[in-house]
């Protein structure tokens, strides 16, 4: 008799326990979502205040600790490698640093890109090598995946403008693949960011006739008349190409006397653009000798 109620016992035990259990585990899952949440919140805080550059690495720190305890956010995968982009390209000013910033974003994007059913399907089912598998995976990728796969390539090119000639041909079918796709998709994201890509890469590979990076930065100007970073990479890299000193003062006077906050959403982008415009001014003689 003894022994039954033993058993009853432990089974009631038992039982209470269970019910003890789940919500102590669904407790542990909500605390994660809403630290997770807090970091979110606080890196779109300070992402909003870029224009200081502590504020940038903050918003930085706090995406990143987000990203890798969540890796299947899409919106904070692509502002986080939008934060390396802004972080590399405007603020930091060691060349190898930079490359670490961009490299960063590449890798935060890519891995969620890779990870996603529409990438591993046109990547599982053609044929040939990785490098012609990743083509088709990114061929395949979704409209709402567009965000992340701009950032991807922005962080990439800006990466290679800088590199050796033969590497940048060598990536060069992969990151056209890539800008494809997002003219095909949503030609106009990011002040029509694609062929803004389009314009610095044509203008930086030999062999390239220089109307595509004139017709890319055009498009992108005609779209996007606001977006003063347009302007600022054409002088650098197709005005000095094609050794037009002229336009390349004029396109960087008409970025210094600009109204940076016409896009309030990128008012510190256009700030910190005017900001090259002069010191691009001050190499001018270097770079028409």
């Amino acid at each position: 008799m003894k022994k039954k109620y033993y058993i009853l016992f432990a089974g009631i035990c038992l039982y209470g326990s269970g019910c003890i259990t789940k919500p102590a585990v669904l407790s542990r899952y909500l605390s994660t979502e809403k630290n997770i949440q807090f970091l979110v919140d606080k890196g779109k805080s300070h992402w909003e205040k870029r224009i200081n550059p502590k504020d940038a690495e903050r918003a930085r720190l706090f995406l990143s600790t987000a990203y890798y305890q969540n890796p299947n956010n899409g919106e904070v995968s692509a502002l986080y490698s939008r934060v390396c982009f802004f972080i590399g390209y405007y603020l930091e000013e060691d060349p190898a640093k930079s490359d670490s910033l961009f490299i960063e974003g590449m890798e935060t994007s890519w891995d969620f890109i890779v990870s996603t059913e529409a990438y591993q399907e046109g990547y599982a089912l053609t044929e040939g090598d990785s490098i012609v598998k990743m083509i088709s995976g990114i061929e395949n990728t979704p409209q709402e995946i567009i965000p992340i796969l701009y950032w991807w390539v922005a962080n990439y090119s800006r990466f290679l403008l800088t590199k050796p000639v033969m590497e940048r041909i060598g990536k060069r079918e992969i990151i056209e693949t890539a800008v494809h796709r997002i003219l095909a998709l949503n030609p106009n994201f990011f002040y029509h960011g694609a062929n803004r890509i389009f314009g610095g890469i044509y203008a930086r590979l030999p062999g390239v006739e220089l109307s595509h990076s004139k017709n890319n930065f055009e498009k992108s100007i005609a779209g996007s008349p606001n977006y003063l970073g347009t302007y600022v990479i054409r002088a650098q890299y197709f005005h000095t190409k094609s050794g037009n000193r002229e336009k390349f003062v004029q396109d960087l006077q008409f970025v210094l006397q600009a109204d940076p906050t016409l896009l309030p959403e990128v008012s510190p982008e256009n700030l910190l653009e005017q900001e090259k415009a002069r010191k691009l001014l001050a190499k001018e003689s270097a770079l028409f000798e």
